[in-house]
């Protein structure tokens, strides 16, 4: 648990743990098979806390612990729980990496694990305060000293070993990985890869795991009584007929009849083809199809289509805004560490396009693992943003009159997120499946979560899996217009007039408590839409379609009055005819081309 190595092979890999411990510690137990559930687990057992620092799973999981973080720490004299009990419930977990996210690790001691499962590794550090999890290059090989026994230049130091061990020519096999372990380093025996430090701290066992499709196979050298012991464990495979052909027919159809009686989830073209003869008599009384393009003066288009997020940000006051970066696509994990580091911003954060719509590629990203997913996956100039703390998500749509004094709130939406509550039984699957809304979000969830949904949930736990309002992600609305007070109508009125240009949109709103956001207090405007803004309230499920016309064509009402009085009195034009079908053209092939 103070020295690592991962040395990946044609067939698996090879991973081997020496372990440093003051001499009165007690002897371990040798490695032995332990049922776990299901499974079966692989280990040596540390008989002071009965937990273990190296274990192998039966389904091909493997995770080995190192002392420390990334420095050393100054203990505390109690902690709740042991690192070792720690590894064990990580790897007694169906779906390792995932538990790691959510478990709560306070008031435990700083560690790093290494940890292999589903076909990936990653190094996961506790610092004591915050969680990281990497995913690193299965391909490559790597070696960890604990941040408890080996400062900086002596970590140095053995990974200059390592590497000139790597590059030679010796045998790169179980045995010349446990000669490498008990005889790196030119007898130093200090900071060696075997150690003894003034007969008080010393290198008391070697395991070597070597991981191969249908088996494990576990090397334990206890160093204290030179004595060598070998297990194997299956690995067994898993099973494919989880989801059937039957299953995935069912869910379709379940689905199908979902959206046929929910209008909210009908597509936009058929929701807005029946009243798009009244766009057609606005467009005759405005003297152009694109007059929307005015409603906003200092935001591209008016904010109907194609328009920066970026650039509105910049608009709107820093006080009611989270920090935001923009990148472009390509650009590297380091320079956005280095850029992340320079804002004093940290995980989790939210990704989105710079030009978006629906949601689409909006993610939360915990830790650098997911960003460098999102990076892999992003095509288009990509906005970060700090993930605000407050759990409460309303859209609040603003208009104001050109030239009038004070602009009214037309509609306000509540916004519930896809979250599940456990009832100790049924698997967080098993939970979004029973739920309408949520079992069309199930193959994203499954992309976003994988082996993460197998988890149960205890009794009256709730899991947050969209942590943003966004009706296409799952999102419930909920109408609270009703909750309009003058206060709040002040209050918005207020900050949108210190947005210039801004007379008609839609702002979403991450606040703390109701009462709060109506004195003005504790909230963050965290994206503003423009000209292209729906009344999202219409969406709430106790509405009709007829319902959702009327509001519709009331604000294309309130979009072509402002419109038109915007051109007369800042004597600015409407898009022609030519540009305005090539903008819906340019945005057409841009939806699909981030869908």
């Amino acid at each position: 648990m103070c020295t690592v190595t991962y040395i990946p092979t044609a067939g698996g890999f090879h991973l081997t743990s020496n372990r440093d411990e003051h001499i009165s510690r007690g002897q371990a137990v040798t490695p032995r098979e332990y049922a776990s559930g299901k499974r079966r687990l692989l280990y040596p057992k540390d008989p002071d806390k009965n937990g273990s620092w190296i274990v192998a799973k039966n389904n091909g999981d493997v995770v080995v612990l190192l002392n420390g973080a990334f420095v050393k720490h100054v203990r505390q004299i109690n902690y709740r729980k042991s690192r070792g009990l720690v590894l064990m419930d990580i790897i007694r977990a169906e779906y390792p990496d995932q538990f790691y996210k959510v478990m709560d690790l306070d008031d435990i001691e700083p560690f790093t694990i290494v940890l292999y499962t589903s076909g990936r590794l990653f190094e996961c550090r506790w610092d004591g305060s915050d969680k990281h999890i990497t995913m690193l290059d299965n391909r490559k090989e790597y070696i960890w000293s604990s941040a408890t026994l080996y400062d900086k230049m002596a970590a140095a130091k053995r990974r200059s070993w390592f590497d000139d061990w790597r590059r030679s020519d010796l045998s790169k096999n179980t045995e010349g990985i446990i000669n490498f372990h008990r005889y790196g380093g030119n007898g130093d025996d200090k900071d060696g890869l075997v150690i003894n430090r003034d007969g008080k701290m010393k290198t008391i066992s070697i395991t070597s795991l070597q991981v191969k499709p249908s088996r494990i196979s576990m090397l334990y050298h206890d160093m204290r009584d030179n004595r060598v012991y070998q297990n194997e464990i299956e690995v067994e495979q898993a099973d494919i007929t989880a989801i059937t052909p039957a299953k995935t027919r069912f869910f379709a159809l379940r689905k199908f009849f979902i959206r046929l009686f929910n209008w909210e989830y009908w597509p936009f073209n058929i929701v807005y083809a029946p009243i798009l003869p009244y766009w057609f008599w606005l467009s005759l009384k405005a003297r152009s199809f694109f007059f929307f393009n005015t409603a906003n003066p200092s935001i591209e288009n008016g904010g109907f289509a194609m328009e920066s997020k970026k650039l509105i940000h910049k608009l709107i006051p820093e006080k009611y805004t989270p920090k935001t970066m923009a990148f472009r696509p390509g650009a590297s994990l380091e320079t956005i560490r280095e850029s992340l580091r320079n804002n004093l911003m940290d995980f989790p954060l939210i990704a989105k396009p710079d030009i978006g719509m629906k949601g689409v590629l909006v993610k939360k990203v915990n830790n650098e693992a997911e960003l460098s997913d999102y990076l892999r996956a992003i095509k288009v100039d990509f906005l970060l943003q700090e993930c605000i703390p407050y759990k409460n998500e309303v859209g609040i749509f603003y208009y104001r009159i050109p030239g009038a004094m004070k602009g009214k709130i037309s509609g306000v939406v509540g916004k519930h997120f896809l979250t599940v509550t456990g009832d100790g039984r049924s698997s967080i699957e098993q939970l979004v499946i029973s739920e309408p809304r949520y079992l069309l979000q199930l193959e994203v969830l499954r992309q976003t979560y994988g082996h993460f949904l197998q988890q149960v949930l205890p009794v009256g736990k709730t899991h947050t899996l969209v942590p943003y309002g966004n009706h296409a992600r799952g999102a419930k609305f909920i109408d609270l217009s009703k909750k309009v007070t003058r206060q709040l109508t002040e209050t918005i009125d207020e900050v949108c007039h210190r947005i210039p240009g801004f007379y008609f949109g839609r702002l979403d709103v991450m606040y703390n408590n109701w009462e709060e956001l109506c004195e003005g207090k504790n909230f963050t405007i965290v994206e503003l839409n423009g000209a292209g803004s729906e009344p999202t309230h219409i969406y709430d499920p106790m509405h009709s379609i007829f319902f959702a016309w009327r509001e519709i064509m009331r604000h294309w009402k309130l979009l072509n009055v402002i419109s038109r009085i915007n051109r007369n009195r800042l004597e600015i034009n409407y898009l022609g005819f030519k540009e305005g079908v090539a903008l819906l053209r340019n945005n057409s092939r841009y939806i699909k081309s981030i869908s």
